[in-house]
């Protein structure tokens, strides 16, 4: 039987982990990118972008965007958003990303705040955090290697050695926490068991 075995493996990342890789994505970007064939002057630019845990909403995580504000008719120096998102998991990429978000943030004018909604809902969901995904493959191929290393000498679990390889590896579930976000990761391989200890796995009289 192929992947008979499967190994269930917490992995979790802080924040500032994540804010980094996503600084390097996207901090100075102009926004919306031009589609192919099409020019298309630039709404604003992404100065400064932070990610952490929300104390307020389970599951959910605080994206903070700096923008600078490029058009003429909102033109204003910078304006700071906070999302509220939800994190998903694409398991073929191999990829974090931003699933849903609502804005949760307003400035003093209704007139700029109906204005702000426009472009973020235009811009932001459609372009910047359609951008804000963090690659784990790295992570996920690094758990690999620890669980092979483990597993080609042996893994002893309550009187049984486990031996064998890990084929694949895959995310079940993303739970975003205040100081963290952590991944339910599920390792199937081929496996064979040593039983050493029967005594070990009888349940107690």
């Amino acid at each position: 039987m192929e992947d008979a075995i499967k190994i269930y493996l917490p992995v979790t990342i802080s924040y500032p982990a994540l804010e980094g890789v996503l600084k390097s994505q996207l901090v100075g970007e102009y926004f919306p990118k031009s589609e192919e064939g099409a020019e298309a002057a630039p709404y604003v630019q992404v100065q400064d972008l932070g990610i952490s845990g929300s104390r307020a909403a389970a599951n959910e995580v605080i994206v903070r965007i700096k923008l600078r504000i490029l058009r003429t008719v909102m033109k204003r120096d910078q304006v700071e958003l906070f999302v509220l998102a939800a994190l998903g998991y694409d398991n073929e990429t191999q990829q974090l990303y931003v699933q849903q978000f609502k804005l949760d943030s307003r400035t003093s004018s209704g007139f700029y705040n109906t204005a702000l909604e426009v472009m973020v809902n235009k811009v932001a969901y459609g372009q910047i955090l359609k951008m804000a995904r963090v690659d784990l493959a790295a992570i996920i191929a690094e758990q690999l290697v620890k669980a092979n290393t483990t597993l080609q000498d042996g893994l002893e679990i309550k009187g049984i050695k486990l031996l064998g390889e890990v084929k694949s590896v895959r995310v079940l579930n993303v739970v975003p926490f205040p100081d963290k976000v952590a991944l339910s990761v599920e390792l199937h391989g081929n496996m064979e068991a040593n039983v050493l200890n029967l005594a070990e796995l009888l349940p107690e009289k």
